[in-house]
């Protein structure tokens, strides 16, 4: 047997072992913010791109466990709303980052501005889960283990089959562009009825100007006609 079944067979014996799903999640945050950290560590261009396909694929993973099962899972006894939407959104904007850097046009300069915003977008959510949502969760032990029994069977999964990783990264994908497209129309559409507002507005001042310009020359008309009718009607006049 080969070495390189041999390592997948350990790696996979070792995933199936832990079934602490917040330890298994720990884990793959460790492992991601080294992969970040020897990536900023070397200049050598190839070096890095080895690095970067390797934490790219493993976020990809790490992304799937979390938003197919742990989340849906702990979502009601986390009991945090708004701490649970804020986590999704940030996955979205690590999913674009992913998506650009997965492009075969970027070229090295591009790729590595665009991978060390996703380390640090990567970085800032990590800090978050573990600083916030996870001390939430109030679960029973049974509970646990079968909550991380679920996500290291699918982690094997993913980790063994790369086209199981594929259909699971193209759902996200298109809810992401979904997302981002509603967004997008959203912000659109409240753009677009500010601006027509502001041009009735607009419309609507100067009709009021109007009616007032109009409205003054009525009264100077009666004012100077008064004042004929007044003179007309002097002594001087009658003589």
């Amino acid at each position: 047997m080969n070495e390189s079944k041999l390592n997948r067979r350990s790696r996979n014996a070792n995933i199936m072992e832990s079934t602490d799903p917040v330890a298994m999640l720990k884990e793959d945050h460790s492992k991601v913010k080294d992969l970040f950290d020897k990536f900023e560590a070397t200049d050598d261009e190839r070096t890095q791109m080895q690095i970067a396909r390797k934490a790219i694929n493993e976020l990809k993973v790490h992304a799937a466990i979390e938003e197919e099962i742990f989340y849906p899972g702990v979502r009601s006894v986390v009991d945090d709303a708004e701490l649970m939407s804020e986590a999704t959104e940030e996955h979205h904007v690590v999913h674009f980052l992913i998506n650009e850097l997965d492009s075969k046009s970027l070229d090295h300069d591009t790729f590595h501005a665009k991978f060390i915003v996703l380390a640090e977008n990567v970085r800032h959510h990590i800090k978050e889960e573990e600083g916030e949502m996870l001390p939430k969760i109030d679960m029973d032990e049974t509970q646990m283990e079968q909550l991380g029994g679920r996500m290291a069977r699918r982690k094997q999964e993913l980790m063994e089959n790369p086209d199981a990783l594929k259909r699971a990264t193209a759902g996200r994908d298109t809810q992401s562009n979904r997302s981002g497209k509603s967004r997008q129309s959203s912000r659109g559409e409240s753009t677009g009825s500010t601006k027509s507002a502001t041009r009735t507005s607009s419309r609507g001042g100067s009709s009021t100007q109007s009616t007032s310009r109009s409205t003054s020359s009525k009264k100077s008309g009666k004012s100077g006609s008064s004042r004929s009718t007044s003179r007309s009607s002097s002594p001087r006049a009658s003589r």
